[in-house]
């Protein structure tokens, strides 16, 4: 009978174990940049019927909120947050955008701007860029 109890409370002590390590374990800290668009405009130039479009990032702005602020930023100085900057490095390496349209544009049309990025690279840097993989503008200040 007492190596039954003995089996049951190593049982009991083993299950309440794993489960604390379990609970210990954690998901890679959220950085911030809940919209990638928030980094993205695109400008418009030229004749109305002949404009272009030029989609432009602001990688400066958008690295920054990835790392979490300038404070994190500049708090990243020792050889072992080498391999923390190597993972911002590959999300933004990772990025690339794209239009439905870049010339013959006249004022209201509406052109469409698409992201595609390495999601895997993301999770492990802990960057969430949102849901949104597309986001529309319209043109205008065509002469």
């Amino acid at each position: 009978m007492n190596k039954i109890i003995c089996i049951k409370k190593a049982i009991v002590i083993g299950i309440t174990s794993c489960i604390l390590i379990g609970c210990g374990k954690s998901e890679p800290a959220i950085d911030g940049v809940v919209d990638i668009f928030d980094y993205v405009s695109v400008d418009f130039d030229g004749a109305n019927g002949q404009g272009k479009a030029n989609v432009v990032i602001d990688y400066d702005n958008l690295e920054l909120e990835m790392v979490g602020g300038r404070d994190k930023l500049e708090a990243l100085d020792d050889v072992e947050d080498l391999g923390t900057l190597n993972k911002y490095i590959n999300v933004c390496a990772s990025l690339s955008f794209s239009s439905d349209k870049y010339t013959e544009l006249s004022n209201g049309d509406v052109v469409t701007v698409s992201v595609v990025y390495d999601k895997e690279a993301a999770n492990m840097a802990g960057v969430v860029f949102g849901d949104e993989l597309s986001h529309e503008y319209t043109v205008s200040g065509l002469k």
